[in-house]
C-alpha cells in the first residue's frame, strides 16, 4: 500500500469522516471562504494556526476538492505554505502538488469503482470529480 493511501485511511479512521469541512474543523483549521479571482485555494500556517482559504467562485464540489487539497499539503508537507493557482502556469507542478493530488484522489475515490465497460471520463462524471483525479487512481 502506498504511504499516501495509509495516511488517508488513518485520517478517516481518526476523525470518522471524509468530509473536508468536517476534517478541517476537527483538526482545528480555520476555513476562510473568499471570492478569490486568481487562486482556487491557499494554505497559511502562522504561529501554529492553520488557515485554509478557498474560492467561493468555484462550484461547491470544487470547493470541497480545494479544501481536501490544502489539508493534504498541511498533513504531508508540514512547514510549508501553499497557493493553488486557478490557471495552469508554465511551472511544473512538482512532487508536492502530485502528492497532494494523490491524497485528494484517495480521499474521494478510494471506495469507488468503475462499472463494467465504464470509461474514466464516464466514471469522473458519475462521481463529479475532475478526470485527472480518476487518472491518478487508475495509474497507481
Amino acid at each position: 500500500m502506498h504511504w499516501i493511501s495509509r495516511e488517508v485511511k488513518e485520517l478517516i479512521s481518526t476523525h470518522k469522516t471524509s468530509d473536508p469541512f468536517e476534517l478541517a474543523d476537527n483538526m482545528g483549521y480555520i476555513l476562510i471562504p473568499y471570492p478569490f479571482q486568481r487562486i482556487r485555494g491557499m494554505l497559511l500556517v502562522d504561529e501554529g494556526t492553520t488557515y485554509i482559504g478557498y474560492s467561493t467562485n468555484l462550484a461547491k464540489r470544487l470547493q470541497r476538492i480545494v479544501v481536501y487539497h490544502e489539508i493534504a499539503h498541511r498533513l504531508l508537507h508540514t512547514g510549508q505554505n501553499y497557493f493553488m493557482l486557478l490557471k495552469n502556469t508554465i511551472f511544473y507542478p512538482g512532487k508536492f502538488e502530485n502528492q497532494a493530488n494523490r491524497f485528494v484522489a484517495e480521499l474521494i475515490l478510494s471506495e469507488c469503482h468503475p462499472q463494467p465497460g465504464e470509461s474514466i471520463y464516464e466514471f469522473s462524471v458519475r462521481y463529479k470529480v475532475p478526470v485527472e483525479l480518476v487518472q491518478i487512481i487508475v495509474n497507481k
